[in-house]
């Protein structure tokens, strides 16, 4: 049995998943397989992939509808049965130590269920220069940051098959932030977070990505798993406006309706941050969202 499977959801990926496969082809680790999800794709996507099977352990997993990065992800995990899976999407780059150097962080660290790191975003086309994501690195910063972001990069992960067996799939309510509801769920279950600090996936940008054609659907997920997971935290309270409060997108409409909604969600500020892991980061994220919020509700004259 291999020690890792990749999973790489697929739709319409013909002019990037080549690419995608390259990177693996070049892994220094060597006892890995590959499970491509077709999603119902309409154009060569089962002809690229097909083409790298000499060079891979590769299979394909061909949905006869498309079901969504979530429903495509539930179908492939339902067939994995490796000790590790890695999550790589099918328009991005593994650094060729990528799976060697997540695989013995975790072998080395039994605790942590899952080993993500940082990112390098690079655009498609190249309008502007590549970029670092870097994400916290320590598991109490990372549950802490949750409040506010995805603070684990999916799609540079490398995660136990434990994981998904005590937490569970991805919910499919959730499309377009299936991975943060994920990574909440995970946190109040208790499990343990890392990021390596370097980026070992290149995320590409671009304007077919989910995350532009659904920005709206995404805030409003992100609204929805905010509330659910400062909620637990607060042992059931209702959340108030701190969904609002905490995301980076969030402008109120004038600066009134900012400083009443900063002011309300003073009393339960105060009882999270005696709830959450990491004091000192709690406390940065709530002085620059106040700052933010401030700033950008602020309309001189």
């Amino acid at each position: 049995m291999a020690d890792i499977t990749v999973l790489i959801p697929a739709h319409n990926a013909q002019a990037t998943l080549g690419q995608t496969l390259d990177s693996l082809v070049a892994q220094t680790a060597a006892n890995f397989d590959v499970l491509i999800v077709d999603d119902a794709s309409a154009d060569d996507t089962i002809s690229v992939a097909s083409g790298y099977q000499n060079r891979l352990r590769l299979d394909v997993l061909s949905l006869p509808a498309n079901l969504g990065v979530a429903g495509a992800l539930n179908q492939g995990l339902a067939r994995i049965s490796s000790p590790y899976i890695a999550r790589l999407d099918a328009d991005d780059i593994a650094h060729p130590t990528r799976l060697e150097k997540q695989w013995a962080f975790l072998e080395a660290h039994g605790n942590v269920d899952v080993c993500s790191s940082w990112m390098e975003l690079f655009f498609d086309p190249p309008i502007k220069p590549s970029q670092i994501l870097a994400k916290p690195e320590k598991n109490a910063t990372i549950k802490t940051a949750l409040i506010q972001y995805c603070a684990m990069s999916h799609g540079a992960s490398l995660f136990r098959k434990r994981f998904f067996d005590d937490v569970g799939h991805f919910d499919l309510a959730l499309d377009y932030a299936e991975d943060y509801d994920l990574w909440c769920r995970g946190a109040l279950l208790g499990k343990n977070y890392a990021n390596l600090p370097e980026a070992l996936t290149l995320y590409r940008q671009h304007a077919a990505q989910v995350g532009q054609q659904k920005r709206q659907l995404q805030y409003q997920r992100d609204l929805m798993i905010k509330r659910k997971y400062i909620s637990a935290l607060l042992d059931g309270d209702a959340p108030g406006n701190l969904a609002e409060f905490f995301s980076l997108l969030t402008v109120f409409s004038n600066l009134g309706v900012a400083i009443q909604v900063i002011e309300e969600s003073m009393p339960l500020l105060l009882k999270l941050g005696s709830r959450v892991s990491d004091q000192p980061t709690f406390s940065e994220i709530v002085s620059k969202c106040i700052g933010r919020h401030l700033k950008n509700a602020y309309q001189p004259g």
